[in-house]
This record gives C-alpha cells, structure tokens and sequence, in this order.
C-alpha cells in the first residue's frame, strides 16, 4: 500500500497535496497556491475532501443528526474519495493540469 503512495503516477499532470486537521488553513492555502499558479498561467484544479456529490448530502445529514457510525463514515469517505480520483484528480492530472487535493489519504 505504501508503495502504491509513493510510485509516480504516469500522467503528464502534477498532484500536490495538503493534509492536516480541520481549522488548520489548508483550504485557505491551496486557494492562494490556486491563486497564484493560475495568475502564472498554470491550469490547476482544487478538489476538496468529502466534495463528491455522491455522498455529500449524506455526510452532512448524518453529522446534523448524529447517526454516523465509524464504519459508515469511514464507507462514505472512501465513497468520495474514490469518486473524487476517477472524476476529479486523474482527469486533470491526464490534461497535464496541476491538481491541487485538500486531503487526499
């Protein structure tokens, strides 16, 4: 698995990412990398966690109501995380755009 993270992957794009804990300014830093890339004349894209429309509601819902079991949780985060990389990360990757993953693993 391990492995599988730190192989290259074979696209002409260029995938940064930033994790770490919510409130820490990781959104707030890939939007002024966004920013700043773009005004060089980069193509970039900005894909965020849990932003796939597939299981968004669901999340939302489920943490309004606390119902949220950790396994459903972890199921609907590997839900966006899967749709986010077939629709959202390798596409632009293959256009040769820079993507830039507010969390990824």
């Amino acid at each position: 698995m391990l492995n599988n993270l730190t192989t290259p992957h074979e696209y002409p794009g260029k995938l940064f990412v930033v994790e770490g804990i919510d409130g820490s300014g990781k959104t707030t830093q890939l939007a002024l990398l966004a920013k700043w890339l773009s005004a060089a004349g980069h193509p970039v894209f900005v894909t965020e966690w849990n932003s796939s429309a597939l299981v968004k509601a669901a999340t939302k819902t489920g943490k309004k109501k606390n119902s949220l079991t950790p396994m459903t949780f972890s199921l609907l985060h590997a839900t966006d995380f899967a749709d986010r990389l077939l629709y959202n990360i390798i596409p632009p990757l293959k256009a040769g755009m820079i993507v830039l993953a507010d969390r990824y693993t």
